[in-house]
């Protein structure tokens, strides 16, 4: 789980192409600097609600440091620059995620020698940050982080060098949003180089993908279905004569997609392969463009099954940002659409994007000005907030399905179903029936639904949750354990 999915979408069964091609607004110059400024290669974009944050690497002050911007109503308008990194070391490769109102960014930095991973959060939706953590303190480098925050817990993974022979792949954990951290462990343990980490997860299970090899690189995976503390052995994800690079994880449950570029077929395309089951088993490989010039670093997000996918691309002699969607878990996908502007006088790279409400939030880095600057753009849906239509066929009954998982930590699915249109109360309630949240108030179509229910905020301990829609009421418990 990327971030809060309590953030909830509703999908009807058939998305015509132009309700998610015909909505992309204007873009937003969000940086204006004689100096440059690069968007992370990383998750450099968080959403919630109407809230959205930025980070990006800006050397407006003589090197490299990170910086740091948000909006509150949608994108609309942005906040001033905010540097989260102190001047006098290179400070780059930033990565940002959240849960709710508390944000959560990491960087690597050069101040005492080898490079390091530092962090930074905020719990107030970014109008005050507190002091720094250095996060690694071995004598060698540890660089280019990758974060995923579920509830309390946060999981970070990056490229570390400490073993002298090779760079492998390391994790650490919070279980208390960032306040104390564990011990640092080893994830990888080969004799190739590991690099390009990308991690994801969604409760406790967390997915962690990478590239290794030293000329022909490919893609391995790994998982832990208890928080990090177990782990699954590698498995190789791509097997082709070309170099597969930039993993890139979106996952939505069990539903883990796998994006990634790839030289197998004299150019560099993206491709994609998923997995419907937590990553017991994978679909074969998918080629998702075509064409005669590069196309890669991919950035996806997924909800339910919803996916949306950025990269950059050369189709046009110059690197363009493109995207495309699918609504059936990636089975099939809405054509390219090119979505930073043609023509201009620059190149533009290092897409990255996120969904909160009705809208898709993208960033990318632009030289249309000479040098790279920050750009915005959101595609506003056109659905309603609601919860995820997983079928099209109109049940005979209205239903109420057992939470899945159950005990779970800290995100399950709930799952009802609907013969008729109807207004729609989903609430939950702890073990004296006091109301904890009021999950879905508002009117569904006919058919099945489901949402996914964060409850990081909660204590552990026994809820039950109440489906109301028209003159049916019904009620199951569900066992929260952390």
């Amino acid at each position: 789980m990327k971030k809060n999915i309590a953030l909830l979408v509703l999908i009807f069964a058939i998305l015509p192409s132009y309700i998610c091609y015909a909505q992309w607004q204007p873009e937003i110059r969000l940086t204006n600097d004689a100096a440059n400024s690069f968007a992370p290669s990383d998750k450099g974009i968080a959403a919630y609600g109407s809230f959205i944050h930025i980070v990006w690497q800006d050397y407006r002050d003589g090197d490299a440091e990170v910086y740091y911007k948000r909006s509150t109503n949608s994108g609309i308008s942005w906040s001033s620059d905010l540097r989260l990194s102190p001047v006098g070391n290179f400070s780059g490769a930033p990565t940002i995620a959240l849960y709710q109102s508390t944000i959560h960014v990491f960087w690597f930095d050069q101040r005492i020698a080898p490079l390091d991973i530092y962090y930074v959060r905020s719990t107030d939706n970014g109008v005050t940050w507190q002091p720094e953590v250095m996060i690694t303190t071995d004598l060698m480098n540890s660089q280019y982080p990758s974060v995923s925050v579920s509830g309390n817990n946060i999981f970070l993974c990056w490229e570390d060098d400490r073993d002298i022979s090779t760079k492998e792949v390391y994790f650490k954990r919070s279980t208390n949003a960032g306040v104390n951290w564990s011990s640092d462990i080893r994830l990888t343990n080969d004799t190739s180089q590991t690099s390009r980490v990308s991690v994801a997860s969604f409760g406790q299970n967390i997915h962690v993908a990478w590239i290794s090899g030293s000329v022909s690189t490919e893609i391995y995976y790994k998982s832990s279905t208890n928080g990090g503390i177990n782990w699954s052995a590698d498995q190789r994800m791509t097997n082709d004569p070309g170099s597969s690079g930039f993993p890139n994880l979106a996952v939505s449950g069990q539903s883990v997609n796998l994006f990634w570029n790839d030289s197998r077929d004299g150019n560099i395309e993206i491709y994609f392969k998923r997995s419907s089951d937590g990553g017991a088993s994978w679909s074969s490989d998918t080629r998702l463009t075509n064409e005669t010039n590069n196309s890669l670093n991919p950035s996806a997000i997924a909800f339910g099954p919803l996916l949306f996918l950025v990269w950059q691309d050369m189709r046009l002699n110059m690197y363009k940002i493109y995207s495309k969607f699918s609504t059936n878990a990636g089975v099939s996908w809405s054509a390219d659409l090119l979505i930073s502007p043609e023509p201009n006088n620059g190149q533009t790279g290092n897409p990255s994007i996120d969904v909160s409400d009705t809208a898709v939030h993208v960033i990318w880095e632009d030289f249309r000005h000479g040098n790279p600057e920050i750009y915005y753009k959101k595609n506003l849906l056109g659905i309603p907030v609601g919860v995820t239509q997983t079928a099209i066929s109109t049940p005979r009954d209205f239903s109420l399905s057992q939470n899945y998982p159950n005990p779970f930590n800290p995100a399950t699915a709930i799952t009802f179903s609907l013969p008729r249109e109807e207004f729609v109360k989903l609430t939950v309630y702890d073990i004296v029936g006091k109301e904890v949240k009021i999950l879905v108030n508002q009117k569904l179509q006919p058919g099945s639904h489901s949402f996914n229910f964060d409850a990081g905020e909660l204590a552990s301990g026994m809820y039950f949750y109440n489906l109301t829609a028209g003159e049916f009421s019904e009620t199951k418990k569900m066992i929260l354990i952390k």
